[in-house]
């Protein structure tokens, strides 16, 4: 089965941005120039034409850039990069052809490729065509090689057809297998020719889905012509993740989100080859499902128009399996539960004093049992995220029927948080699910918790090399690099901070799945949900995909702000990269790319 679209095309060459080869050579375009690049005068050249300047730079050997009124410069510091630049004139940067200079124009980074030098357009009856033996694979790919072909195709043409340059795609998905899950292989290998057709080969269909993300950023539209163009080919890529869990936690429950734009979030992963949406579905200020076996939890939500049905779920958790990604649960008990005492008070501790839950009764774990098994048939991931922090005891002491209880069972406070733990733990492994716990209880229990629980670090890095040291899982996701909340983290913090940092030992290494940023969405909604998330998002999306040696934020940079665009261009609303605060306003008037 073959999928066909058409749209005119004709032979042009373009300049890409974010890639280190342009039209006519290797220069990166800064707007304006300020005043200590004006100081660091080479020569005149006597002219203002932009080619013959380029010209003038390559003859000289001392000449690394130069200002478009005639001034060749010396000056590439970072200086001359920064937000307060005028605006009379552009600053042209000669880019070397170090490994640095010659990175694919791709967020996040390949494991490896090769580059060429020829630009080639992209015929007007490109086909995609999978080869497989199943029928599920090839709708799956058509579905997808569909999106992304609308993707790509950004503007109309009334040029005549184009018939010369890449054909179509040829992709060979290895595995009938469609199951989705922490050992899924998401390795591929792209080969784009300068003509003919393209082949692209996985392991698995979410593989090739992340091959045709990275074939779909390097084709760009050229105003000139009207064509759609890949620069430097041929290119060869060999791509596969460097951790298994690459996620985003996205709060529900401080504001509601919409379905519509869950959806969106959740295709935004996908753009940024992330894996996982960390789904923390309900808190203290409101709980937004709505169940069957327990359909009075959703008293706690904010209003009977902000809540997800059962067929709601349903459909975001397939949705997300289209575009790559796992949906985990989190339901974070006995703290953060606030919201549960609405529906189901006999739960809580007392009318005045509500959470944490209370363990003195098996109601409350007759209720959060019905919550894992309904919740079970919903979300297909194995994980289940069952939180654990934040827990403060006060009504626990205050209440006089849980200090007997903890008193028969020769219980202390801690004692009572563990059996809590313990229990809820216990129902999650019997339905089949692997339970995720955040960093308190770690730092509570230690050593002593079953070995296969599973522990997200969020206090401090440093819990990370602790918890592998102990030899359980861990995902990252510390409050100083990877939490898009805290708004001063720049994208440079979620571009450095690393998984790996202080674990050396390779058996410990391999406990650690990899991390999330989280989007904690006390001063979020549907309003300003993705200029919050992108694109600093994408620094900690490039560390969880790529090699361990893509360190350079100099070179990301180029590649992020035309991530960005790219963004911007498919409905994803992405702040400008070089902002002071996220989500603020672009200082001025000007490109996409110069923001």
């Amino acid at each position: 089965m073959k999928v066909a679209f058409a749209f005119a095309v004709a032979i042009a060459c373009c300049a890409v941005r974010g890639s280190p080869i342009e039209k006519t050579g290797h220069y990166i375009r800064v707007e304006g120039v300020n005043a200590v690049c004006q100081s660091a005068n080479l020569h005149h050249g006597g002219t203002m034409d932009v080619d013959k300047l380029k010209a003038l730079c390559d003859a000289n050997e001392a000449c690394l850039g130069f200002h478009s009124n005639g001034m060749l410069k010396k000056d590439t510091s970072i200086g001359c990069q920064s937000n307060d630049l005028n605006e009379d004139a552009a600053l042209y940067l000669k880019r070397s052809e170090s490994a640095e200079g010659t990175q694919l124009p791709v967020v996040p980074l390949p494991t490896s490729a090769t580059m060429g030098t020829t630009a080639v357009t992209v015929v007007s009856d490109f086909v995609f065509a999978t080869k497989t033996t199943s029928e599920a694979v090839r709708q799956f790919m058509a579905t997808v090689s569909a999106e992304y072909w609308s993707l790509i195709i950004t503007h109309r043409s009334d040029n005549n057809k184009t018939t010369t340059g890449l054909t179509g795609m040829n992709i060979i998905v290895d595995s009938t297998d469609m199951s989705l899950g922490m050992t899924t292989d998401e390795s591929y290998q792209l080969s784009i020719p300068s003509s003919g057709a393209v082949t692209l080969t996985a392991a698995t269909v979410f593989g090739a889905r992340h091959g045709l993300e990275t074939f779909s950023q390097l084709v760009h539209f050229d105003a000139e012509s009207a064509t759609y163009v890949i620069a430097n080919t041929p290119i060869e890529v060999e791509d596969k993740p460097r951790f298994p869990h690459r996620g985003i936690l996205l709060d529900t429950a401080r504001h509601y989100h919409s379905l519509p734009v869950v959806k969106r979030f959740i295709r935004s992963l996908g753009h940024a080859k992330l894996n996982v949406f960390h789904w923390h579905i309900v808190d203290n200020q409101a709980f937004p499902l709505q169940l069957h076996t327990l359909p009075n939890l959703v008293k706690g939500a904010f209003s009977p128009q902000e809540i997800y049905t059962p067929e709601d779920v349903a459909d975001i958790v397939a949705y997300a399996k289209l575009h790559g990604v796992r949906v985990i649960p989190e339901f974070d008990t006995p703290g953060h539960a606030n919201s549960w005492c609405a529906g189901y008070p006999e739960i809580c501790p007392s009318p005045t004093c509500t959470i944490p839950l209370n363990p003195a009764t098996n109601r409350t774990f007759d209720v959060i049992g019905k919550l894992i098994s309904e919740c079970k048939g919903l979300f297909t991931d194995d994980y289940f995220h069952l939180g654990g922090d934040e827990v403060y005891t006060t009504c626990w002491s205050k209440s006089d029927s849980i200090r007997k209880w903890m008193a028969q069972k020769n219980f202390s406070i801690d004692d009572t948080y563990k059996y809590f733990i313990a229990v809820t733990h216990a129902m999650a492994r019997r339905l089949g699910r692997k339970s995720i716990h955040w960093e308190e209880v770690f730092n509570h229990f230690g050593g002593s918790l079953d070995r296969d629980t599973i522990f997200q670090a969020w206090l401090s890095h440093e819990t990370a090399a602790k918890i592998v040291a102990k030899g359980y899982q861990c995902i990252l996701s510390n409050q100083d690099a990877w939490y898009l909340d805290h708004l001063k983290i720049t994208w440079q913090q979620f571009y450095t901070n690393d998984p790996y940092m202080n674990i050396t030992d390779p058996k410990q290494q391999q406990l650690m799945m990899g991390g999330e940023a989280c989007m904690w969405s006390e001063t979020v909604d549907d309003s300003d949900l993705f200029n919050t998330v992108w694109p600093r998002a994408a620094g900690a999306a490039e560390r969880l995909w790529s090699p361990a040696s893509v360190v350079s934020t100099d070179a990301f940079k180029p590649r992020l702000e035309g991530f960005r665009c790219l963004l911007n261009r498919r409905g994803i609303g992405a702040a400008a990269v070089d902002n002071k605060m996220p989500r603020s306003a672009p200082l001025k008037p000007g490109s996409c790319f110069y923001q």
